[in-house]
This record gives C-alpha cells, sequence and structure tokens, in this order.
C-alpha cells in the first residue's frame, strides 16, 4: 500500500501498489550518461490481502488495469514523457506476475518520473540531475511538511520490520551505466560501485538531523563505453 509520510520517504511510493494489493517487486533504473534511463520492474507473488469476493475484485482490477495500462506504474511512466517498450505478464494465474520495461528517452522525462507530488499537488521530492565533464549527480530534495516533521510516532521494531518483509519485498535499484559511484547520501552502494540501493537506517538519521528538507544523492564519474 502506499506510504509516503515514512522513511524510505516518497520514492518507496512510486515503487508500491496502490489498495490492498501486495506482492514482491524488484525494480532497476538504468541511468545512462546524458540522463536517459531503462526501467524494469519484475513483479511477482501478487495477490490481495483480503478475502473471497474482495479479493477477487482486487485482483480482477489489477489484472484489467494492467492489461490496459492503467496500473500506477505504467500511467506514471506515460504521464512522465517516458516509453512503454514491453508489459507482459510471466504468470496469469494467482498468485501473478508480471514483467515490465519501460525508457525515459531524455532527461526530463526521468525528472518528471522521480518527482512525487502529494495533497493539493504539493511536491514532495524534487529531483535533479546535473553533468559536469565526466562527473553525473542524481539528487532528490524531499521537503517535510511541518506536520509529519513534528511527528514523534516511534519507528517500527525490528521484527514488525522483518514481519513486514515477510508480507512483501520491494526493493528498487539505480544503476550508472557506463559509470562508478563515488559519493552517495541515502543510499547503499554495491561493491562494484556500478549502482545503488536505499539505506533506511541513514535517510531516518537524516530525517532526525535535517527535519525541515532531507536530501538523498548520488555522484558517480562516466567511465567510458
Amino acid at each position: 500500500m502506499r506510504n509516503i509520510t515514512t522513511i524510505p520517504i516518497v520514492l518507496a511510493a512510486m515503487l508500491l501498489a496502490a489498495g490492498c494489493i501486495i506482492s514482491d517487486e524488484l525494480t532497476t533504473i538504468t541511468i545512462q550518461p546524458d540522463g536517459s534511463a531503462e526501467w524494469t520492474r519484475f513483479q511477482s507473488n501478487v495477490r490481495s490481502t483480503e478475502q473471497g469476493a474482495k479479493a477477487e475484485q482486487e485482483l480482477q482490477k489489477y489484472a484489467t488495469d494492467f492489461d490496459t495500462r492503467q496500473d500506477a506504474d505504467l500511467a506514471r511512466i506515460a504521464e512522465s514523457g517516458g516509453e512503454i517498450l514491453d508489459a507482459r505478464w510471466v504468470r496469469h494465474e494467482k498468485p501473478f506476475a508480471t514483467l515490465v520495461t519501460a525508457r525515459f528517452g531524455t532527461v526530463d522525462a526521468l525528472k518528471n518520473f522521480f518527482t512525487v507530488k502529494g495533497e493539493s499537488d504539493a511536491i514532495v521530492a524534487r529531483p535533479e540531475f546535473t553533468a559536469n565533464g565526466n562527473r553525473r549527480r542524481l539528487s532528490i530534495s524531499i521537503p517535510i511538511p511541518a506536520d509529519k516533521a513534528a511527528a514523534t510516532e516511534p519507528g517500527p521494531t525490528c521484527e514488525e520490520l522483518l514481519a513486514r518483509r515477510a508480507d512483501s519485498i520491494s526493493e528498487p535499484r539505480i544503476v550508472v551505466a557506463n559509470g562508478h559511484i563515488v559519493a552517495s547520501q541515502g543510499f547503499i552502494v554495491a561493491r562494484d560501485g556500478q549502482s545503488a540501493v536505499f539505506n533506511t537506517r541513514q535517510l531516518e538519521e537524516l530525517l532526525r538531523q535535517h527535519p525541515a528538507q532531507i536530501e538523498i544523492f548520488l555522484e558517480w564519474n562516466v567511465t567510458g563505453d
């Protein structure tokens, strides 16, 4: 289900299914040196948290939305100026599985996709991509609403996090094509320096240190073809 008020911040909202559909989801965004990008999502073990007729209705809606490309991710890709290259069923019986590939042909389309709006169209995630020589930088600024910044609600316990992971896994990864990551904030960088995933603990610490706004970023050097 969507949740843009807790860490790991609104980026999770881009990648999680709405409603009471849950699944295991692996998403990879491969960014080219010019800022264009490829997007791949493999979603498996798709199921409903409801029972009986309600579950059937939700799963039917999921299937219809996927077939008509009204799935939340597919709709956002199209609205952002991206192109859906393929959207196919891997398993068309419960539990469902699907595979989607898409392309953002320009840096503006990629920035549109990373831009997330909340209530009243307020920006809750603002991306920026810069190129300087062989250095590239993707940053995302996330303003925290005053009512959320003032909240003192305790975070989930380790047991609660493990239970959530047992229910549903969502793992987005950013890959830099022809590049090597040299600096980051809010990410865990792979040992080969070519990709990164979100660092939940660091994001929580950033929120404590900067309650009004936080910034996460990746910087990398283009290493050639």
